[in-house]
């Protein structure tokens, strides 16, 4: 069973700081790390669910998104494509170019979401199933 690496606290938090530093001030956020199921099969999407959790109790109804940072990492040497969604696997979406991306494609929606990555194993190189998918959501929201 593959799991994902482990990030290196201190380059998380230094990551998650340079993308704080863009969203606008006054802005609040809420964050999600999740692990994704493991993926079995080349070419079928396995999505991940994003929403703030019973801490966030705060976000409301009439919140919108002003920034969304998402991000993935996995111990394989697979090729897996991964797409940002807000709403559903159908989007609106953004890809993943590398391990990150930072976006105002959501601007304006609710920031409750859902948002999801979804991973999908474009080629398994030298691996073999399961490959389990580390991600992380992070959305700015005004708090209207």
């Amino acid at each position: 069973m593959r799991i994902a690496r482990r990030i290196p606290r201190g380059a998380a938090v230094a990551a998650l700081v340079l993308v704080a530093g863009a969203a606008r001030a006054g802005d609040r956020a809420w964050t999600r790390d999740r692990v994704s199921q493991g993926l079995q099969a080349q070419g079928r999407a396995v999505p991940v669910l994003y929403e703030p959790g019973p801490r966030d109790s705060a976000v409301s109804a009439s919140a919108r998104i002003t920034q969304v940072y998402a991000s993935r990492d996995y111990d394989s040497t697979a090729h897996v494509s991964t797409r940002l969604c807000w709403g559903s696997e159908q989007g609106p979406c953004v890809p993943l170019r590398g391990r990150s991306v930072e976006t105002h494609a959501f601007d304006g929606r609710p920031a409750r979401g859902p948002l999801l990555l979804v991973h999908r194993v474009e080629g398994w190189g030298d691996d073999h199933p399961p490959l389990f998918v580390r991600g992380t959501v992070t959305v700015w929201y005004d708090g209207r």
